[in-house]
């Protein structure tokens, strides 16, 4: 890659991740605040995901307005919509309902960085490089997820949950400067003004609905499993020590564990680059469906074998996802990229905000978070509709056969 590209991607994906540092302060926190707040599973579950259903409900408007306007400009509202809502959680939040509105809010301002941010690194990359830059851009997420959980776990156990929150409201700031002063000014001017909320488009293109269908079955497995690793592990931890509260090794434990979600994303895509994007999202999801239905029954097993397991586990998840993002930008028309890319990831994070609910609800069914048993069957939930993603992997084997 040349010299002008390499400094683009890492300009952006260096805004992304920083974009995300309040993103898994909650689930990271899960353990202290859950007691706290006096939240149940369920209700734990469901502040977990509404983060994504914040997601949800801006990425429509947001991410469709950055084929009418300058991203940049998307992107600097959203930060500071983003970086609110961690400052909510510093100064406001007190139980359910305060911290369901401060995780939604983060969910919104990520609607606004997400999307635009991939929009203005795709636009102004071509070819193969386009393929890659957006892969990298796809794995990044999961840097920021990972870097977001270790600065929650460090800062919560050296100063308190609250200023982990205040710290965390910096980053969405950062990343919005980033943007606004290292990106030029662009405003799309496609032949035709597409409708703001016109996604049949999109859909009318057969090359991008099997990607659509698969980022639903990967995105379930994906967000549940990050929203409840914290508290799986330590929940393992206590069946060893009784430990009543997150240590900073099972935060930072777990946040190993999800770098290698962006290892697998970028690998994943080379793969699929010489083997082929239907092979890779066919042995992807089959991989982690059937490490889904196992980890959690491996509670009390020998915590290295514990954890070299659970990298595995996160490594098969993720190694689809690169391939996955770079094949729905490259399907896509580029004057309904930012539409494409919005019901793409509309799709994916909105299975994501539901997965993390009916976790918790499996896991309270099944016993609570005290029985291994439950933990076995909520995320043999998961695996379940994992699995499922293998139906448009086939799909998208006899599209490019024909």
């Amino acid at each position: 890659m040349s010299t002008p590209s390499v400094r683009l991607i890492a300009t952006i994906c260096c805004a992304e991740a920083l974009s995300m540092t309040a993103f898994s302060a909650f689930v990271t926190l899960l353990p202290v605040l859950a007691p706290e707040f006096e939240l149940n599973n369920a209700q734990a579950g469901l502040i977990s995901g509404i983060v994504l259903g914040g997601y949800m409900a801006g990425v429509p408007i947001l991410g469709p307005l950055t084929d009418r306007v300058d991203a940049r400009r998307v992107y600097l509202v959203a930060a500071i919509v983003a970086a609110s809502g961690a400052l909510g959680f510093s100064f406001v939040a007190s139980g359910f309902w305060s911290a369901f509105v401060c995780q939604a809010l983060i969910g919104v301002g990520l609607a606004g960085t997400y999307i635009p941010g991939m929009k203005a690194l795709t636009d102004r990359l071509e070819g193969p490089l386009q393929s890659r830059g957006a892969a990298i851009y796809g794995a990044t997420f999961g840097v920021g997820a990972s870097a977001s959980l270790i600065l929650a776990g460090a800062m919560a156990e050296a100063f308190g949950w609250r200023i982990a929150f205040l710290a965390a409201s910096a980053g969405p700031l950062l990343a919005a400067a980033i943007i606004v002063l290292a990106l030029e000014r662009r405003v799309p001017r496609p032949a035709t003004r597409p409708a703001l909320f016109d996604f049949r488009p999109v859909l009318r293109n057969r090359a991008v609905r099997p990607y659509l269908f698969a980022t639903a079955a990967h995105s379930w497995e994906l967000h549940a499993t990050r929203s409840w690793l914290v508290a799986f592990l330590t929940f393992a931890v206590g069946l060893r020590s009784g430990a009543e509260s997150v240590p900073v090794s099972v935060a930072l434990t777990a946040a190993v564990i999800f770098l290698l979600g962006p290892l697998a994303s970028v690998s994943g895509n080379e793969l699929a680059l010489r083997f082929g994007r239907a092979r890779v999202m066919t042995f992807g999801p089959t991989l982690s469906a059937i490490a889904s239905c196992t980890i959690g029954f491996l509670a009390g097993s020998p915590w290295i074998g514990l954890l070299v397991f659970a990298a595995v586990h996160m490594y098969f998840i993720g190694i689809d996802a690169g391939t996955m993002t770079a094949g729905v930008v490259n399907a896509t028309e580029p004057a309904h990229r930012g539409a494409t890319l919005t019901l793409y990831s509309l799709v994916g994070f909105g299975t994501g905000f539901i997965s993390p609910t009916v976790f918790g609800v499996v896991l309270d069914l099944a016993g609570g978070r005290g029985e291994l048993v439950a933990w076995g069957l909520a995320f043999a939930s998961l695996g379940v509709v994992a699995l499922l993603g293998v139906i448009p992997a086939r799909r998208l084997a006899r599209l490019q056969e024909r």
